[in-house]
């Protein structure tokens, strides 16, 4: 992108340089034709000197300080106008090229047979996930499970909660008075199993209290990932088990009875463990008193698992050092030196997908927060796209045999809407950014060419710059992933640069 400016700089000169003969083979011309008339006829010379017929002749030609300053201001607005054009087309084709490249290169290997010549490659792995080891919950010490991929727990106790706000709003607006019941003859509190602690000595008094909950009890969900999973010869990390969603009821994987915070929680039929702080009853007792009638302060946990599955993966194999196992990471887009290798460009695929999209997004030129909006306008671009929603990495894993091609059908691309919405502000920059710089120095020796069109020349000619800077980003965007894919965008701007030469060529051949 750096080099398109010397680039520019020099046509520029050259233009100014050509302009500037031009002025200098006139001003020749008119001096010589007058000194003729002069020597020939025996015209006298006129009163007014010859040097302000030069400067009369010199002052429409010549580069005037307000053509300077606008070629300075054009050259800012060309800068900017790179940026927003590499900005959008550099993030285009690293989304397309990561579909289209990825999609060709996924392989489908066997879970079973290991192939240390596909790390770094994109693999496509069906089989059955196993849970090699027992699963036991953080809390509930009697609660471990046997073959399975996740064990979730959701503790939660019976309290007084307060009413919606509607009810309680209205009850101090209306009621001057402290009761326990609003002008509807209903309680502003309502009992309720909740996963969060409600404390009572911030309702509005007088209300029902609610008992602290026993130490060492923590409400809410939890969920515990086997910390061996196996997918064949492959290993699943604890990462890669956040993608699996279905859960079953574990009641009937545990004992009757589970304790946590020296708490006794008894099996119920409707897959609930029912604990009353201080009981210390039998099964039967349990039966008739927790199970029959509720107290406030009673706790209920309920348990989920993940069983084992068939399982599709869809990502890069690669070895993990820590623990020699086979596993895998994140499929990214990485940039592919003129000189990389095969070798060299997997490892650094594998280099990539072990590295957040944090990490990522920093180490790149264009991220580093609103300071960096001041040295790089790609981030201004950024920050109009940052709620935008688009595929940057292939990893899928599912709880279910699917193909290959579903990864890629699942895939959020950009939206064609503000796609071409900045590219359309980047040509209209462009052009606005050549006009100020390259219209007070265009010659007509260099619109041969368009001499056809008349005064569209100059607009014709700034136009088709335009379109040659736009893809020359977009051939330079794609050539540090797939060159290939840029050379499309290269030959339909050439036929379209090349139409109004060919009818100029036609025009003058028919006439």
């Amino acid at each position: 992108m750096h080099s398109l400016i010397p680039l520019l700089v020099g046509s520029v000169t050259a233009l100014v340089h050509n302009r500037t003969q031009d002025v200098l083979i006139r001003q020749h011309f008119v001096q010589h034709l007058n000194l003729t008339f002069v020597e020939t006829k025996g015209w006298q010379r006129q009163t007014q000197p010859m040097e302000q017929v030069s400067e009369a002749s010199q002052t429409p030609d010549m580069p005037s300080p307000k053509d300077f300053v606008s070629l300075i201001f054009g050259l800012l607005a060309f800068i900017l106008a790179i940026s927003i054009h590499w900005f959008n087309e550099e993030r285009s084709a690293k989304i397309e090229v990561l579909l289209t490249k990825g999609l060709e290169d996924c392989r489908s290997v066997d879970a079973n047979h290991l192939n240390t010549e596909n790390r770094g490659r994109l693999v496509h792995v069906q089989g059955r996930a196993t849970g090699r080891v027992p699963i036991a919950d953080a809390q509930f010490q009697d609660a471990v499970v046997h073959d399975c991929l996740k064990l979730q727990s959701t503790l939660e106790v019976l309290q007084w909660v307060p009413a919606s706000g509607l009810m309680k709003e209205c009850f101090s607006a209306i009621n001057a008075v402290h009761v326990i019941y609003d002008l509807s003859g209903q309680s502003r509190h309502s009992l309720e199993w909740s996963t969060s602690y409600h404390d009572s000595s911030r309702f509005r008094q007088p209300s029902p209290q609610n008992p602290r909950l026993p130490t060492g009890l923590h409400l809410g969900t939890r969920t515990t990932p086997c910390s061996r999973v196996k997918l064949g010869a492959f290993s699943l990390t604890e990462d890669m088990l956040v993608h699996f969603h279905s859960f079953e009821s574990a009641a009937t994987l545990l004992p009757d009875i589970v304790h946590a915070a020296e708490i006794s929680f008894f099996s119920c039929q409707d897959g609930f463990f029912y604990g009353r702080p201080g009981f210390r009853g039998t099964v039967a007792e349990a039966k008739a008193s927790i199970f029959g009638q509720h107290e406030v302060g009673d706790l209920r946990v309920r348990f989920l698992c993940t069983k084992n599955c068939d399982t599709t993966v869809v990502a890069v194999q690669c070895h993990k050092e820590l623990g020699e196992t086979e596993t895998f990471v994140p499929y990214r887009l990485v940039p592919r030196a003129p000189c990389d290798g095969e070798i060299q460009e997997r490892l650094k695929i594998v280099e990539a997908g072990e590295r957040s999209l944090r990490d990522l997004r920093e180490g790149s030129c264009c991220a580093g927060g609103v300071a960096t909006c001041c040295c790089c306008p790609c981030n201004t671009v950024a920050c109009f796209t940052s709620q935008e929603v688009v595929t940057e990495e292939i990893f899928f894993i599912a709880d279910s045999i699917e193909v290959k091609e579903r990864p890629f059908r699942r895939a959020v691309s950009r939206s064609p809407w503000r796609l071409w919405n900045i590219r359309l502000f980047g040509w209209a920059l462009s052009y606005f950014a050549l006009r100020l710089m390259l219209f007070p120095f265009i010659a007509d020796s260099t619109l041969v060419g368009l001499s056809r069109w008349g005064k569209l020349a100059p607009s014709l000619l700034l136009l088709m710059i335009t379109l040659i800077v736009w893809v020359m980003v977009v051939t330079a965007a794609y050539a540090c992933y797939r060159p290939s894919m840029g050379i499309k965008y290269f030959v339909a701007v050439a036929i379209i640069i090349g139409i109004p030469f060919l009818c100029n060529q036609f025009i003058q051949a028919s006439k």
